[in-house]
């Protein structure tokens, strides 16, 4: 039996629960506990956490700049997770030093999180929320610095991933997750992307309050996605509202509102900005979109209703068929 002390000292906390500084009584040893709620669904999480936690456990967390993880144990209806203790977040550093990282620094930076990230899909796990908040220093007085990556709650196997879901911290969510078409561990290189530019101008790359906020910066600085990026979920999105609608069933039959509300105007719809007023986004000092500057800039709605008109009707209707068989 594990017996942990609290030393009144919390490291963090989010919907799961917090994370305390705490002391092992029988080995004197200071630890990050992560304490989640007693709550069903986040019982549930902390289970699918442990779970990869175990499958990760064939890693050097060393060698691979992973968190180590040492157990678990429950407090009444709560499960606790322990880690080692680091030293701080990598957003509470850059906010220490108030400067922007110099190449030098990123570099080894850089390094660490690709090892960390390559050593995670050697065995088939995806972080699902890399962000500077989820990546720890090890020490600040040590240079070049060492980090590791923490937080595996939203971490899952690749075969476990499924279109349309919007997992983690929406400012760093890759293209094609916010389009709503299938997406994989790849998602996790384009938020490693966004934390280096962030690292590296001081700011967050890709701000928004809306999917719809988020592709337009996309679009305004990289270009309109890959046309069958869109048509893979613009179609299939559409298709299945022609469904709901021709539901033979008039009491499940989707309402108008219900159409309005659907993920398939997302992207090419700007969002009311109150629909999002309860979602907690990062700890973000300067809300401008990096640097660029766009001289024609165009619009993402008129992009997508280009694509709409450019829609094989035949290939869609037979499509259509195929869902009613």
């Amino acid at each position: 039996v594990l017996f942990f002390k609290l030393f009144g000292h919390i490291l963090g906390e989010g919907a799961f629960g917090v994370v305390a500084k705490c002391r092992n009584t029988e080995t004197q040893k200071s630890v990050a506990v992560k304490v989640n709620k007693g709550e069903e669904g986040v019982l549930q999480q902390a289970i699918y956490e442990i779970a990869v936690l175990k499958r990760m456990q064939c890693l050097d967390h060393d060698i691979c700049n992973i968190v180590q993880w040492d157990g678990f144990f429950f407090d009444k209806e709560n499960i606790c997770i322990t880690f080692e203790l680091l030293d701080m977040s990598l957003r509470g550093y850059m906010k220490e030093q108030d400067r922007f990282f110099t190449i030098g620094e990123l570099k080894p930076i850089l390094h660490q999180l690709a090892t960390a990230l390559a050593s995670l899909h050697s065995i088939g796990i995806t972080h699902m929320d890399l962000k500077p908040d989820n990546i720890m220093v090890v020490d600040r007085s040590h240079q070049p610095l060492k980090v590791k990556l923490i937080d595996f709650g939203l971490a899952r196997p690749v075969s476990a991933l499924h279109q349309g879901e919007f997992v983690g911290t929406r400012v760093y969510r890759a293209p094609e997750m916010l389009l709503g078409v299938p997406f994989d561990e790849s998602v996790d290189m384009w938020a490693l992307g966004l934390v280096m530019a962030e690292l590296a101008m001081g700011c967050c790359m890709y701000p928004g309050n809306s999917h719809y906020d988020m592709v337009r910066y996309i679009v305004e600085t990289q270009g309109q996605p890959p046309d069958d990026l869109l048509d893979n979920g613009d179609q299939k999105m559409f298709i299945s509202l022609i469904k709901s609608m021709l539901n033979l069933d008039a009491s499940n039959r989707i309402t108008a509102q219900q159409v309005l509300d659907h993920e398939f105007f997302a992207a090419s719809i700007p969002q009311s900005p109150s629909r999002d007023a309860g979602t907690q986004l990062t700890h973000i000092d300067n809300q401008q979109h990096g640097s660029f500057n766009v001289q024609h800039p165009v619009p993402f709605r008129f992009l997508v209703l280009n694509r709409v008109h450019m829609v094989d009707n035949s290939l869609l209707f037979q499509q259509c068929q195929c869902f009613f068989i």
